[in-house]
């Protein structure tokens, strides 16, 4: 192999790692791009009526680091932008319900005259939507309601009606502890104990999830923040035998992302800048290479 080609070709990994302590933190596969840019301006000296200036020094170097990833692990939400992760387990047989809660008003749910409950009805855990659910008084009737989806149904289709996702409209609320159920989503309300009122235009929301193997919760709170960590971008081996890796010891990032597309997997942009790194011989980065094949 001539030495001054040094081909790079594909990307095998882009590493993430604790810059203090080296732990690493997470590895990215699925990579469409990695890329390091960098740019000098010239600093020009200029002066009087003239075609071109009379001299030139290099300015300040802008230096950075840019990936395109096709995977959304969830370190890149916990590690770079301080998100909190919560593994929720045991609803492969039972599914969840929230308990329901007013959002917009007082009358909907009511331990005597509104909805005091919703359950999941038996043998339908399969069944149940998947997000939240927002019930409206929004019709002309005593005591009905509109059941609508911010989310997904458990078969993976939305329902729409009128441009909304409209589970079930004209829900009626019986008197006296009653009960009415949405079968086709295995939603059981259960009235309060008297006589029902319901307010027009008043709002209530309850979670549900149908019966899982797992669910993970990622909240983010404040991403503001850079964070500082080590990178490491890894090539995979050509036919020739070259193998390279270049590691940049210190690079300022600000989180990860995510996307849609249709019928395409999901693409994240993960942007980055390297920095000098004093603790480590004022490295900006180091790339290696190793042959291990003649050919």
């Amino acid at each position: 192999m001539t030495d001054n080609v040094n081909p790079l070709f594909g990307a095998k990994a882009l590493i993430i790692y604790n810059r203090k302590t080296f732990a690493p933190l997470g590895i990215y596969r699925a990579i469409s791009t990695m890329e390091l840019t960098r740019e000098v301006t010239a600093e020009l000296l200029e002066g009087g009526h003239f075609n071109a200036a009379y001299a030139a020094e290099s300015g300040q170097p802008s230096n950075a680091i840019a990936g395109t990833v096709m995977e959304f692990p969830n370190f890149a939400y916990t590690a770079l932008d301080n998100a909190t992760k919560a593994d929720i387990l045991g609803e492969d047989l039972t599914g969840f319900v929230g308990t329901i809660a007013n959002k917009s008003g007082t009358s909907i749910v009511d331990a005597t005259t509104g909805i005091a409950s919703v359950s999941i009805i038996s043998g339908s855990e399969n069944l149940v939507p998947f997000s939240k659910a927002i019930v409206v008084k929004g019709t002309a009737v005593a005591n009905e309601v509109d059941v609508y989806l911010l989310g997904d149904t458990a078969s993976g289709e939305i329902p729409v009606t009128d441009e909304l996702t409209l589970l079930e409209a004209g829900v009626d609320i019986p008197d006296a502890a009653g009960t009415i159920d949405i079968a086709a989503y295995g939603l059981r309300f259960t009235s309060g104990s008297g006589t029902i009122a319901l307010t027009d235009g008043d709002t209530a929301y309850f979670e549900s999830r149908p019966a899982n193997t797992k669910v993970t919760k990622i909240t983010m709170a404040d991403n503001s923040d850079i964070k500082f960590v080590g990178m490491i971008f890894v090539w995979p081996k050509t036919s020739e035998g070259l193998q390279t890796i270049a590691d940049f010891p210190k690079v300022a990032i600000a989180g990860s992302g995510f996307s849609g597309t249709t019928r395409a997997f999901a693409e994240a942009e993960i942007a980055g800048t390297p920095l000098i790194d004093v603790d480590m011989n004022n490295e900006l980065y180091v790339k290696t290479q190793i042959t291990t094949v003649v050919c």
